[in-house]
């Protein structure tokens, strides 16, 4: 009869070790790196933003900045062609055109050089196709950048353009 409770208690140990290792691997694979995103892209959620505005950013200029999430093809494929000129001249028409989120959701804003600006949270959809940014400087130039519309990112205002990266937080 000891044997007996031996081997069951043997049996009941394994059971245990083999459902602590199950859950430790489900915390890994919902606490890795991408999950968050891949999540945000699945379900919305929200989308932060890190604004670092150079001293002489636009020449010691005001820049307006436009962020944009795109949920139709089309007009996406559209943003990608076009300048920021393009877009601050043409960006009232654009929405009228795609009335109430139909086709976009945008944000913006205009900061001075060497503002400190607080991190930007934007409530993000899911159905998100992707993002552009627009930023008006006065020097030539596309200044546009197109983004992954479910990560972080931190915007970077410089003296003649702007440059985006992934946010480390």
């Amino acid at each position: 009869m000891s044997r007996y409770r031996f081997a069951k208690s043997n049996e009941i140990s394994c059971w245990i070790i083999v459902r602590l290792l199950l859950a430790l691997s489900l915390i890994g694979i919902v606490s890795s790196c991408g999950i968050r995103t891949r999540t945000r892209a699945l379900i919305g959620g929200k989308l932060e933003i890190k604004v670092n505005i150079s001293p002489d950013a636009n020449q010691n200029n005001p820049v307006a900045v436009d962020l944009l999430l795109v949920y139709n093809n089309d007009l996406f494929k559209d943003l990608l062609k076009m300048p920021a000129s393009e877009w601050f001249a043409k960006r009232d028409q654009i929405k009228r055109d795609y009335p109430e989120d139909t086709g976009f959701e945008s944000w913006n804003w205009e900061w001075v050089p060497g503002q400190i600006v607080e991190l930007q949270s934007l409530p993000l959809k899911a159905r998100a196709k992707g993002a552009v940014i627009f930023a008006n400087y006065i020097t030539p130039g596309a200044h546009r950048a197109v983004i992954k519309p479910h990560e972080s990112i931190a915007i970077n205002l410089l003296n003649e353009e702007f440059t985006v990266e992934p946010l480390n937080k």
